[in-house]
């Protein structure tokens, strides 16, 4: 990457994965935006899963790929005005990147990394959502498996390197927004690990609360409200908010969902525990699709 900006000839960078296949008019959307915005870095347009239909796992990822850029990537960027890097589909200032010395080449995760070395500066990063790409995603849960532990064990080193900074980092909305989307990973399955726990050892007797309350109905209320979010996000785009779809969320709840606690826990073992070194897990590609 350092090589390919040091080559670049003009201002704008456009950030695209080899698989990825942007439709007509996305990179105008994202130039067009980033132009008009003088304090903009970097224009962040949307992904989609072009073989979401390939099997159970794929349907899984493309209802998880929606909720994260609607309630993360456009939910912050309206409410807070910001948003953090993806991997792809992005546009970014030659001048900026050239201010902030480039790419992490030891983050396994460098388009968090770099997220934050951007937002030190006072500048910030746009979603831009009509710009929309189209890209591959895993379809075997063991590749699923070594990508998502590349992501946490990812930002476990981007954690680990900016926390102090991210403490003194203005504004606080920022620094907050930014720390909480490095602890995501734990935050997610810190809940869901509790909630399990809670629920066997309450359903086999061994805890009980003695207070009087609404427990049971607010569990229920809890879940709902998780089911009631993705689906909402899922009406956000065309043909997603489907009734097989709204199925699916439900039943990922008890799968999909519970699968991140062991790709944590087995991120936190390497990086904590045994330290091993951090390479980069190249995520197989299959054959070519085309279910857009």
């Amino acid at each position: 990457m350092t090589l390919a900006v040091e080559a670049a000839r003009y201002e704008l960078i456009a950030i695209y994965d080899a698989d990825n296949r942007p439709e007509p008019g996305s990179l105008r959307a994202l130039v067009a935006a980033l132009i008009v915005g003088p304090n903009l870095a970097a224009t962040v347009g949307k992904f989609r899963c072009i073989n979401r239909t390939r099997n159970l796992l794929t349907r899984f990822i493309n209802i998880e790929c929606l909720a994260f850029q609607w309630i993360m990537q456009a939910g912050r960027w309206s409410l807070l005005g910001v948003t953090t890097l993806p991997g792809t589909n992005f546009v970014i200032r030659r001048s900026v990147l050239k201010e902030v010395d480039g790419w992490d080449e030891k983050a396994l995760t460098e388009d968090a990394e770099l997220t934050i070395r951007i937002y030190e500066t006072g500048r910030r990063i746009a979603f831009v959502p009509r710009a929309v790409t189209w890209e591959q995603e895993p379809e075997k849960l063991g590749t699923w498996f070594r990508q998502r532990t590349r992501w946490a064990r990812g930002h476990n080193y981007v954690l680990a390197k900016h926390i102090r900074r991210l403490l003194i980092l203005r504004p606080r909305v920022i620094a907050f927004e930014l720390l909480y989307t490095l602890l995501l990973y734990y935050a997610v399955c810190a809940a869901i690990f509790t909630s399990d726990i809670l629920f066997v050892m309450a359903g086999l007797g061994f805890v009980s609360i003695r207070a009087i309350g609404p427990y049971s109905h607010i569990w229920v209320l809890a879940f709902l409200l998780f089911v009631l979010e993705v689906s909402i996000t899922l009406s956000r785009e065309k043909d997603e908010d489907s009734f097989f779809n709204l199925v699916l969320v439900v039943f990922a709840y008890f799968t999909y969902c519970q699968l991140w606690v062991v790709v944590v826990v087995r991120a936190f073992i390497d990086d904590v525990i045994l330290r091993r070194k951090k390479t980069w897990a190249k995520t197989e590609r299959f054959a070519e699709v085309s279910e857009q």
